[in-house]
């Protein structure tokens, strides 16, 4: 079996990950992420809104593996968009995950919290804007690859209408009874 999945950029990504949601921060995340690190899980995926990257990424700096054989993803939280705000929560992100770069930043939900009151169609322009800004951080070599998560086939064309960057991979939840019809041309 593959261990590994190539993404649209030229990267790779582990096909198995380890998620941190509902860990809470502190120990309970700390000695999971430390657990599965252990046992061989390389790729390590949280979110600024599962409010645990300070405890994930003590664990990975603890376990003593090489930065360069992780693969960590993020996602920016619901109540984060725009350009500025994107910014600052990716270098939070860092600093709270004591990591220089990340490998993949995923924009978490396509209609975010902090704009359904400034119309309809507000989520359009947070997300490109979001987008603009995780563009400049691949640039600046703060993140590797962007991407989205929970995106449905017209989030996914309003974005690539301004997007430089194609997204790596569009994440999301498939479980018995829950398979979304997503694509990403």
């Amino acid at each position: 079996m593959k261990k590994e999945l190539s993404l649209n950029n030229g990267t790779k990504i582990p096909m198995i990950g380890f998620g941190t949601w509902r860990l809470e921060e502190g120990e309970q995340a700390y000695n999971a992420v430390k657990y599965a690190l252990e046992v061989g899980y390389r790729h390590i995926d949280t979110a600024q809104g599962y409010q645990n990257e300070s405890s994930v990424g003590q664990a990975i700096l603890d376990s003593g593996i090489d930065r360069q054989q992780l693969y960590v993803t993020t996602k920016v939280v619901n109540t984060v968009r725009g350009y500025d705000n994107t910014m600052r929560s990716i270098d939070e992100s860092l600093e709270k995950l004591k990591m220089d770069y990340l490998d993949l930043v995923l924009i978490h939900w396509p209609n975010p919290q902090s704009v359904r009151d400034k119309g309809e169609n507000a989520w359009k322009e947070a997300n490109a804007e979001t987008w603009r800004a995780l563009e400049d951080l691949v640039e600046a070599g703060k993140i590797r690859s962007i991407g989205i998560s929970n995106f449905l086939e017209h989030h996914i064309e309003e974005l690539l209408k301004t997007a430089r960057i194609k997204p790596v991979l569009n994440q999301i939840k498939i479980a018995p009874g829950c398979y979304p019809e997503l694509s990403v041309k």
